[in-house]
């Protein structure tokens, strides 16, 4: 199987001030197509630093990044969103949805970036919302939504794309 991720000695550091802070030192990981990863550790250890580059929110201070073959340090801004939109599913802690959207075009927001006709987004995106057992609930807004259902919104969102 080909990696779909591959880190080699990632670092981040961030300066506050006149210290320096090292978030990731020298990560190494390889992460295949179709496995399951959980990224775990306390407080501070680097983890959200860790999605951040893995997202391409975010550059590593040293080290390589490749994603499907793809060196992502370096890229342009418009390559990076291009690759966020098309093989990088985001589920955020808070869930940014839009708060007076419904389901179903919060679901829709990834495909409407990639010039599909309205009628094949709602699809995707109602089905999306069906895989994660919302059916039902699409014109529902968040605040309609119980905290566990916007959480599958999001899951929703991240999902309509397929991505890799």
């Amino acid at each position: 199987m080909s990696p779909l991720i591959v880190c080699e000695d990632l670092w981040k550091v961030y300066r506050v001030g006149d210290v320096e802070v090292q978030a990731l030192r020298g990560l190494s990981v390889t992460i295949n197509k179709g496995e399951f990863v959980a990224i775990m550790g306390t407080s501070g250890s680097g983890k959200s630093t860790l999605m951040n580059i893995l997202g391409c929110l975010d550059q590593p201070s040293k080290g390589r990044y490749q994603l499907g073959g793809v060196e992502v340090k370096g890229l342009q801004p418009d390559q990076l969103a291009e690759i966020r939109n098309r093989q990088i599913g985001f589920v955020f802690q808070s869930f940014n949805l839009i708060p007076r959207t419904s389901a179903l075009e919060n679901a829709q927001l990834p495909l409407m970036y990639r010039g599909l006709p309205l009628k094949e987004q709602r699809a995707l995106a109602s089905a999306a919302l069906e895989r994660v057992g919302l059916k039902g609930r699409e014109h529902h807004t968040p605040t309609q939504l119980s905290g566990g259902q916007q959480q599958r919104v999001a899951i929703a969102r991240a999902l309509v794309t397929s991505p890799s």
